[in-house]
């Protein structure tokens, strides 16, 4: 009758509005059969169904609550249905078997069964405590938990001859309040076999009834679908032989015995399995690559996978493909994830109905967030308070599983679930108010940014506008390390929030935070983000007027090509940013220029140029009292001398960098020198010292994870060991930097690690392999444009020619070399060239030429103080007695 009354209270409604039963379906989701039997009261309502009916009628307060009050009268007698009590019950049958029927539909979980099984097993003994064995499984709404205890129940029914129960507790029935904790035992007691006049009035009398007549007996209780801790903790037993299986959302972290199971999505393999056996057989081929992309929308989760499956097993004309492009679509694919009686969307809302109002308006503001994962302090900023808060709230959403940890102190949402959010934006936001959360973010990311990048900028860059003050929660960022964590964690939630349409309205943060992560993306090598992070910048400043602005993006993006090899581009930007910052007067943003610009032009052998352009910008720097970039350039400077064959003048410089980044503080930039000090020693054959301060400089780039600077340190121990015999130690460090090099992305770095392992293996008598690694190496410096490299690259090709071909195939190699040496002013590279040539030239029976050439590379030597002059004289002398007899 109760389910009559209901039927008839939908037909009004439906004919108040007008509708036909068709018409009603399609608007609410419900089959037309459905609404056709529940309106002639064959079938007990749904409150979920009962919910979309509602809402597709567009019901008053008043009707729709006299439309679910009519449908939970029809439910009432399944919340309280009379059980049969022991006397009733036919010989023989024992306590009751009231589990659900175990789907087929059901693939993996073969680890969480295991744990289930084992306890099952273990049950009889009780556990270590003594105490009845409790199992808490929580998960997401959807994931499958209640399928999981259900199978688990029947395979270890063996284990408990007494009887297995199962009761709903409606933690999470969208339309039904959760039952209580009396209503459930009562429903325990009388399945138990006590007359309905017997069971106690008060809540401790029937919990302690209830432990009684289960006392000493071997029973499996499932507690499925639990809201909340205090609902299932009148519900466990007091003494050992039982099992208890609570399935839960909520992690029920305060049932201090349970044995807690979490239950997460499924691995690919066994959700496509189960949408192949759901969608039925023959329906999905093996292999079908649209399968894989299918479940991957459905986020594995099983209710999703399931729904899918049903609409291609009740739809034969439906292709797999056409379902794919469907889901594709982020906006309605919840939508689709829907049928008759089930909804992901309605699964989702009864887990956000259980928050309180804070937490419901924490979860709405993260769906706005563009980015991937989040800590407290985003979370703090989006909802305005401090981290703290910020880090309970998010932790309730964790314990609610609507949010998803896989790193300690990160959260993020699972697919789905964060579509849902995003459904949920703006619902009760309006306004002003809607854009604040993102306003604060904005401002949050801003102001840590400038923070961080204060440990990690290798320039300074005065002028820019203050930003506006502290955020509500943000993070101690003291040292060099923090700092670098920080932007390792969030730099991808920066950039994704640029990308994000609020950022549009506010071209000075793109511009202002393109400056603060350009020190970060280049350490860490991530250039290609970095190239369209600051083109992005460039334009953005130059389309709103910000010169300054664009200036500083346009060299930042200079030395991101400038490290990707692309030096003619990168000398481009550096002569862009130039002529804006003297157009404006900027003096500190043209010294930078200028010494970014003088590094280009000593990498393309424009040796002279470089030094010009090093000392108008160390000029500058001085007079600034800018000490960071005077270190910075006077390290290129001494650079520069080395490449003009003064060597001593380069390691002076380069001693007074090494004392000056000490004094500053600066390890980087001490490395940095280090460095260059060894490699000038290294050629003037002081081997014992440039071995020295390459492990300082080493030493220091592991502590910083500088790869980059890890790799340079590599190449010049591995220089170091070559010259003193240990082919095979220069090799295995040669080849460790290669491989940095090219994790990283540093051309440059790659040709000279495939030059020195080439050398290494010449020396090893691998001739072969040496000409390749030489062969690979000068594609690079041509394709870079870098003279000194190709100089030096022939000059090697020469040596292993000789041995291999000859004196007649090696002279035009060193031939070119001496002509890119003098064309690059560089003096070494050119004596190295008239060197090896007189030694052809000699080998082939021309005295002269030979005679005239080796003078000329005794004389450079020698002007150089270089250690090849020993070696060279005694060659000339020789040369000179042979021509005089």
């Amino acid at each position: 009758m109760a389910g009559s009354a209901f039927g008839e209270l939908l037909r009004d409604c439906r004919l108040l509005a007008g509708w036909t039963q068709d018409e009603l379906a399609d608007r609410s989701g419900v089959s037309a059969h459905s609404i056709s039997v529940l309106e002639a009261g064959r079938r007990l309502p749904r409150l979920s169904s009962v919910a979309r009916l509602a809402d597709a009628l567009h019901l008053d307060t008043h009707r729709r609550g006299q439309l679910i009050a009519a449908a939970r009268t029809a439910q009432a007698p399944a919340r309280t249905a009379a059980v049969p009590a022991a006397e009733d019950r036919p010989r023989g049958t024992g306590m009751p078997c009231q589990l659900p029927y175990d789907t087929r539909l059901f693939t993996g979980r073969a680890r969480e069964l295991d744990q289930l099984l084992a306890l099952a097993r273990a049950a009889p003994a009780g556990s270590a405590a003594g105490m009845v064995v409790v199992s808490a499984i929580n998960g997401m709404g959807g994931v499958g938990k209640s399928a999981l205890a259900v199978r688990a129940a029947h395979r270890a029914r063996a284990h408990f001859p007494d009887g297995q129960l199962f009761v709903d507790l409606h933690g999470h029935t969208a339309g039904t309040a959760p039952l209580t904790a009396d209503e459930a035992l009562d429903w325990l007691l009388r399945s138990l076999g006590v007359p309905p006049q017997q069971i106690p009035g008060d809540l401790s009398t029937r919990a302690a009834l209830y432990r009684e007549r289960l006392a000493d007996t071997r029973t499996l209780i499932v507690l499925d679908n639990a809201a909340s801790a205090a609902q299932v903790r009148p519900l466990l037993l007091g003494t050992p032989g039982c099992l208890v299986l609570i399935t839960s959302r909520k992690r029920l972290t305060s049932l201090d015995d349970a044995h807690i199971l979490t239950v997460d999505v499924l691995p690919v393999p066994d959700a496509v399995a189960l949408l192949r056996e759901g969608a039925g057989a023959g329906r999905i081929a093996a292999g079908d690559p649209a399968a894989a992309e299918l479940v991957g929308l459905c986020g594995h989760l099983p209710l999703a996978i399931r729904i899918a499956a049903a609409r291609l097993r009740h739809s034969r004309s439906l292709r797999v493909e056409s379902l794919v492009e469907q889901l594709r679509d982020e906006h309605r694919r919840l939508g689709h994830l829907m049928d008759e009686d089930r909804s992901l969307a309605a699964a989702f809302g009864t887990s956000f109905a259980a928050l309180s109002g804070q937490e419901q308006d924490l979860f709405r503001r993260l769906g706005r967030f563009p980015g991937q994962d989040f800590d407290a302090y985003t979370a703090g900023n989006l909802l305005g308070t401090d981290h703290l808060t910020a880090e309970r709230l998010l932790e309730t959403l964790l314990d609610h599983n609507l949010l998803v940890q896989r790193d300690p102190g990160r959260y993020r949402f699972h697919d789905l679930i964060g579509l849902y959010a995003r459904t949920m934006t703006g619902r009760q936001d309006g306004g002003a108010e809607h854009d604040e959360p993102l306003r604060r973010l904005a401002d949050y990311y801003r102001y840590t940014a400038a923070r961080a990048n204060q440990h990690l900028a290798r320039r300074t860059r005065p002028g820019r506008s203050a930003t506006s003050g502290e955020p509500v929660a943000v993070p101690a960022l003291t040292d060099r390390g923090g700092a670098l964590a920080w932007m390792r964690t969030e730099h991808q939630n920066v950039l994704a929030f640029l990308a994000h349409p609020a950022a549009a309205a506010h071209p000075s943060l793109t511009v202002a935070l393109s400056m603060d992560l350009a020190a970060f993306l280049l350490l860490d090598g991530r250039w290609a983000q970095a190239a369209s992070l600051h083109q992005s910048a460039a334009t953005t400043a130059a389309r709103s007027g910000d010169r300054l602005g664009e200036a500083d993006a346009l060299c930042d993006l200079g030395r991101v090509r400038h490290a990707t090899g692309d030096y003619r581009a990168a000398a481009h930007l550096y002569e862009q940013a130039l002529l804006i910052h003297q157009e404006l007067g900027d003096r500190h943003g043209q010294a930078n220029d200028l010494h970014e610009l003088g590094r280009i032009r000593l990498l393309t052998g424009e040796t002279q140029e470089a030094g010009h352009l090093h000392e108008r910008a160390l000029e500058i720097f001085r007079d600034l009292g800018d000490h960071l970039g005077e270190a910075r350039t006077l390290c290129d400077l001494g650079r520069t001398r080395h490449s003009s064959g003064d060597s001593s003048a380069a390691a002076d410089l380069t001693r007074q960098v090494v004392a000056l980044y000490r004094t500053l503080g600066d390890r980087r930039g001490e490395a940095a020198a280090l460095h260059d000090l060894a490699f000038v020693l290294d050629e003037r054959g002081d081997r014992g010292s440039a071995g020295e301060l390459y492990g300082q400089a080493l030493t220091i780039y592991q502590e910083l994870g500088s790869a980059q600077g890890l790799a340079n340190a590599l190449r010049g121990l591995g220089r170091v060991r070559h010259a003193l015999g240990d082919h095979r130690g220069a090799a295995d460090l040669h080849q460790r930097s290669l491989d940095a090099c090219r994790e990283v992305g540093s051309r440059h770095g790659e040709a000279d690690s495939l030059r020195g392992l080439g050398r290494a293996r010449q020396a090893l008598g691998d001739h072969r392999a040496a000409a390749d690694l030489y062969g690979q190496a000068l594609a690079i410096y041509r394709d870079l444009g870098s003279r000194p490299g190709e100089t030096g690259t022939l000059l090697e090709l020469g040596t292993l020619t000789v041995t291999t071909e000859g004196p007649r195939a090696a002279l035009p190699l060193y031939r070119q070399a001496l002509l890119l040496a003098r064309r690059a002013r560089n003096p070494l590279d050119e004596a190295r060239a008239l060197d090896g040539a007189a030694c052809c030239a000699l080998a082939l029976g021309d005295r002269a030429t030979a005679l005239a050439e080796i003078r000329q590379a005794v004389a450079v030597y020698r002007r150089l103080e270089s250690p090849a002059t020993a070696e060279a004289a005694e060659r000339l002398t020789a040369l000179e007695s042979a021509a005089v007899d």
